[in-house]
């Protein structure tokens, strides 16, 4: 129990330090002080269909075993391989992973076709499965709920020759999935801390987020940016139109913010910014704001500026809609928000 308990307290401290790809590699090497197996496929709940793949091959594998490169990509990329596997019941173990250990023999598992009746050997064809691909021969799938986990993920651990797993292997696996999966997600929050905190103090925000826009990870500070910008819808999602300016590679500003996305370790970061009122107001509507925010009348504005307080009303109500804003308390709540002094 005790040499248990050490390897639970080793996964968590690599969480906290180390990068992402190294954590799942060091996560394979504690896994095999408990259970032999020969590599592991990682569903690690990320991209856009949030079952991402991640292989490690273990260093039992002889040298001359050769792990396709393109099994180490998201599904959700256009390479050949994965179009080739979207459909492979191991890919895709996130939605048929039990919530207990599940083992056996992969060729029970690909005689199955697709509407779920057993076929004969014979009957397979097409493209080479991931079974064969990797040379699988027994293996043991298990995940999260995902009616209680969010994003769910799941792992299979598989052998390259005829070996089953025991029950002293399934119940390892039980013991330490609930917290291999929760050091998965602590490593993804600690390395976005370290790449983001200097942002932070600069009044931006980052987060990470999926393909259609929904906030993985992300500070308050991001949640009141999204909201400041779209006060009417929930905080926690980009709208479809604004990814779809992002998913182009361009940068969105809005009347409140400005977004970025990047790509990095395989996930979706969107930066944040609050977008300062000289970067949408013509320095004129700028003046116009400004006073008018400190309590000074169209007329008064007009005769300092030297024009008819028409021509200061026209320019009021364009700054507001530039800046979706309706009176004059939140005009003045905008300016200072935004380091514009009054």
């Amino acid at each position: 129990m005790q040499a248990f308990s050490s390897t639970v307290r080793d996964m968590y401290a690599l969480a906290e330090y180390a990068a992402p790809d190294q954590f799942l590699t060091q996560a394979i090497n504690l896994l095999q002080m408990w259970i032999r197996f020969d590599g592991a496929i990682f569903g690690t709940g990320e991209g856009s269909q949030r079952n991402t793949l991640s292989l490690l091959e273990s260093s039992t594998v002889p040298p001359s075993t050769t792990v396709p490169e393109t099994l180490m990509a998201a599904p959700d990329s256009s390479s050949e391989a994965e179009s080739r596997f979207a459909n492979d019941p191991v890919a895709r173990g996130f939605r048929d992973a039990p919530f207990s250990p599940a083992r056996g023999g992969v060729s029970e598992l690909y005689r199955k076709s697709r509407d779920g009746k057993k076929t004969t050997a014979k009957e397979l064809s097409g493209p080479r499965n991931l079974s064969e691909e990797l040379g699988l021969y027994h293996l043991m799938v298990h995940g999260d709920d995902p009616k209680r986990v969010r994003p769910a993920r799941w792992i299979v651990l598989y052998r390259k020759h005829d070996l089953r797993f025991a029950d002293t292997d399934a119940a390892c696996l039980h013991g330490l999935w609930i917290h291999l999966s929760r050091a998965l997600a602590i490593n993804r929050s600690r390395v976005y801390e370290r790449q983001f905190g200097q942002e932070k103090s600069l009044g931006m925000a980052s987060g990470l987020i999926t393909q259609d826009g929904q906030v993985e990870i992300g500070d308050q500070r991001l949640f009141d940016l999204f909201e400041r910008e779209w006060p009417e819808s929930a905080p926690d999602r980009i709208p479809a139109h604004v990814m779809e300016i992002l998913a182009a590679g361009k940068t969105f500003r809005g009347t409140q913010i400005e977004i970025n996305l990047y790509r990095q370790n395989g996930q979706l970061t969107c930066r944040v910014r609050p977008v300062g009122a000289m970067e949408i107001l013509s320095p004129r509507e700028f003046v116009v704001a400004r006073r008018f925010a400190a309590g000074m009348s169209h007329k008064q504005i007009a005769r300092e500026l030297g024009v008819s307080h028409h021509t200061v009303r026209n320019q009021l109500a364009h700054l507001y809609r530039k800046l979706n804003l309706h009176d004059k308390v939140s005009l003045a709540q905008y300016l200072a928000t935004n380091a514009a002094p009054v």
